[in-house]
């Protein structure tokens, strides 16, 4: 059975008019015909292969805000009528008519006139719209930017590297639909002027077609992170999909009450003002809702991927102070402190891993520690922890061991208040196994068991905590390197 109705992507640009009609006349020789342009989608209904004649033309007048067509665009299509075009759909100030005679008599004739009615179009609409993208995408790509300390924080954030595609992806959007429709304008007007003819726009299929296909590839690396690899834990899972339900919920809010107060009969003034105010309204709603899901996710473990963690309770500490909850980990961690020194009388450490990341980077945190109970006993076993950054390009790594050695810079109102040097100092490497190590230092100069390891695609950061200050032995710095400088890490 054949369907009766056909969606495709609307690839043409807003003032293409030329185009638009012509892909029309061939979807209607291949028996479909228009039924509704919309932004993203063109909707037919089946009908018998014939050769129409179609014409868009542009009403500067018309808004999406109006709550029904003004008496002047009804007056328009009342004579285009008159002449054979029957409006077949309008989207804004566009205006799609359909004639069926072999030669029908054009809409407009005078191309001066045409092209003033696209600019006016456009300068209402599509042009106004995509300056105020371009503004926002610049500022949110810089706020992206802003937000990171280190390049390591950005490359190993899916959700910042995320934010940075789809803005750069808007934003060269805008900015191509800009350069193009300027172009055009300045050409189409001085040949109407000047020659009495009528340009047509050139088609951005092609660009569009290129964006497509980079946002299907960047969504398969991306979704592949969560349902291939499953490493980041349900709850990174769940920040995706809300993610996507604020863009969707802002969306539905924004069109919906737009669509709402058009029914009511509010005017197109009131309706723009109002429907602006509920954007940013429902903006910061979503965002609230989404922080606060994102606070709600970070206190359950087992949505963060640790699936045997436990809550407990200790006494107060002093006496009659309140008891105290702490979770400990018990997730499995490629090296312990058993593996270094052997058994040790305490056993009731907490294990805890992290992975985060990006295909560009991926960090695993580890750290096996004493809980946090209000007290320190001499039976306390030593600790360890540390950090390794696999690094997923190798173009990538100078830029992430520079990184490590930039000081961290405290700022208060614009003025420097103070610096903290970055703290590591060349050390042998050899030991390890690795391309490069440091070991930090204090201000004064004082070594301290923390060690920075170079390896070919990874960078470990390493601390030895109450170790009673003696540097690690070669058969533990060899067992790290083995381990950590080459070996599986999840």
């Amino acid at each position: 059975m054949k369907r009766k109705k056909y969606r495709e992507l609307n690839l043409y640009s807003y003032y293409d008019h030329a185009g638009i009609a012509r892909h029309l006349e061939d979807m209607a020789r291949q028996g479909w015909q228009l039924e509704k342009a919309g932004s993203t989608f063109f909707t037919y209904h089946r009908c018998d292969p014939a050769e129409l004649h179609y014409a868009v033309v542009y009403f500067p007048k018309a808004s999406q805000f109006d709550p029904e067509p003004p008496a002047e665009q009804r007056e328009f299509w009342e004579l285009c009528k008159a002449t054979g075009w029957e409006l077949v759909t309008s989207r804004y100030q566009m205006q799609i008519f359909c004639n069926p005679a072999k030669d029908p008599t054009p809409i407009e004739t005078d191309p001066v006139v045409q092209v003033e009615n696209v600019r006016a179009a456009m300068k209402k609409g599509a042009v106004r719209g995509n300056w105020c993208m371009v503004f926002c995408a610049l500022l949110q790509i810089w706020l992206q930017f802003h937000d990171v300390s280190t390049i390591r924080s950005l490359l190993a954030s899916n959700t910042y590297l995320f934010a940075i595609f789809v803005w750069v992806m808007l934003l060269a959007e805008a900015v191509a639909g800009l350069i193009s429709y300027y172009r055009w304008y300045k050409k189409a007007r001085t040949a109407a002027r000047e020659e009495g003819v009528l340009i047509s726009p050139s088609s951005l299929k092609w660009w569009r077609v290129l964006e497509l296909f980079f946002i299907m590839i960047f969504f398969a690396v991306y979704t592949a992170n969560f349902f291939v690899y499953r490493r980041y834990g349900m709850g990174a899972l769940t920040l995706a999909f809300l993610g996507i339900f604020y863009g969707a919920a802002l969306m539905l809010v924004i069109h919906g009450s737009r669509w709402l107060m058009k029914k009511k009969g509010f005017s197109a003034e009131t309706n723009m003002v109002l429907n602006g105010c509920i954007a940013v309204v429902a903006s910061l709603a979503l965002m609230g809702v989404l922080f606060w899901a994102t606070l709600r996710i970070s206190d359950v473990p087992s949505l963060r991927g640790h699936e045997n963690a436990e809550t407990l309770t200790s006494p107060g500490y002093p006496d009659g102070d309140t008891e105290h909850t702490y979770t400990v980990y018990h997730d499995p961690l490629p090296l312990t402190v058993e593996d270094l020194v052997g058994e040790t009388a305490y056993t009731d450490y907490s294990c805890y891993r992290e992975i985060q990341g990006s295909p560009l980077l991926t960090e695993y945190t580890y750290k096996q520690e004493v809980p946090f109970v209000f007290s320190i006993s001499e039976q306390d076993g030593p600790e360890l922890s540390y950090d390794v950054y696999q690094v997923g390009l190798d173009s990538l790594y100078d830029s992430v061991k520079r990184s490590f050695f930039k000081d961290t810079v405290y700022t208060f109102h614009g003025q420097i208040d103070f610096v903290i040097p970055h703290g590591w100092v060349a050390a042998d490497a050899a030991p390890w196994g690795a391309l490069d190590a440091y070991q930090y230092h204090d201000e004064d100069g004082q070594p301290y068991g923390s060690y920075l390891l170079c390896y070919d695609s990874r960078f470990v950061e390493i601390s030895f905590d109450a170790w009673n200050a003696a540097p690690p032995t070669a058969e533990q710095m060899t067992l790290v390197g083995k381990v950590l400088g080459s070996g599986p890490l999840s």
